[in-house]
């Protein structure tokens, strides 16, 4: 009985000793949507998104322009009731169809913006993983979001211009090949 308690109290003491001297798992802190646009990758994405939603975005404002110069005309000119209501339902009408326009090309460039995330998203993360695997990082939070589900991170280190600084590295090399 006294060999089995010595046999406990002498497990008790080297698992105190080993939790004293264990340092806590090193946490790190990485903004995605960040790091993702400061890259060579995301700015190009980002110019390939302008310049594909860039002309629609134009014909809206052009839109919008000619609704607010036809509602100017029917708040300062004195029009005849049929011509007031006349202009009023073209001003009704062209609001909703602006406002369709609108709605769909948001809807476009929601889905062109997250299939463009979803490819380089992939990217960042492999590139994060390797970076912090390397560098002894035992968790890594997203900040870009606020559904993340850190709250507090005693000691984190944001890593977001390292990321990046390795995603340019990594994928400079991957193209000269």
């Amino acid at each position: 009985m006294k060999l089995y308690q010595a046999v406990i109290l002498g497990l008790l003491a080297t698992m105190l000793a080993a939790a004293q001297t264990a340092r806590p798992p090193r946490v790190a802190l990485v903004n995605i949507q960040d790091a993702i646009l400061a890259t060579t990758d995301g700015q190009n994405a980002a110019k390939e998104l302008d310049a594909e939603f860039g002309p629609r975005k134009a014909a809206l404002d052009e839109d919008q322009k000619a609704i607010a110069q036809k509602q100017s005309r029917l708040d300062r000119e004195k029009l005849s009731d049929e011509e007031h209501k006349k202009l009023q339902k073209e001003i009704d009408d062209a609001t909703v169809v602006l406002n369709a326009k609108i709605d769909q090309a948001d809807a476009d460039l929601e889905r062109a913006q997250k299939k463009t995330l979803a490819g380089l998203g992939k990217k960042m993360i492999a590139v994060i993983v390797e970076f912090s695997t390397s560098t002894g990082y035992a968790m890594v939070f997203d900040t870009s979001t606020s559904q993340a589900p850190l709250l507090y991170a005693d000691n984190a280190t944001d890593i977001t211009s390292e990321v990046i600084a390795a995603y340019e590295t990594r994928h400079k090399r991957a193209a000269e090949r």
